[in-house]
C-alpha cells in the first residue's frame, strides 16, 4: 500500500488542492517514488488503498480523491475533516 510522505504545492499552499505531486513510499520508511496529483488520483479511483504517513509523528490519514471547486480532481484525507492538518503537514519538496 502507497504511503504519501512529502508533498509539492503550488502558491499558496494552503490547500490540499494546491497539491501538484507527492513522493510515496510502500513502506513508511521506503525509498520514495514522485507521482503527479493526477496519477494519484488514478491510482486511488481504480481502487489502491492509499494513506499518509508522517516521518516524524508517525501520523497517518487516509487519503482519498475528491472534486474541488473548480471540478479537478485532488487529493484530500478523512482523518479528521480538518484539511490542513494531515497531507498539508507533510515535508515539502
Amino acid at each position: 500500500m502507497p504511503y504519501i510522505r512529502r508533498v509539492r504545492v503550488q502558491s499558496p499552499g494552503t490547500r490540499s488542492e494546491h497539491i501538484t505531486a507527492v513522493q510515496y513510499s510502500a513502506t513508511t520508511t521506503g525509498a520514495l517514488t514522485v507521482a503527479t496529483t493526477d496519477a494519484m488520483v488514478r491510482a486511488i479511483d481504480s481502487g489502491t488503498t492509499v494513506y499518509t504517513s508522517h516521518d516524524l509523528t508517525q501520523a497517518k490519514a487516509l487519503v482519498i480523491a475528491r472534486n474541488g471547486m473548480s471540478g479537478r480532481r485532488h487529493l484530500t484525507t478523512v482523518a479528521n475533516g480538518r484539511e490542513t492538518d494531515n497531507l498539508l503537514q507533510l515535508p515539502r519538496f
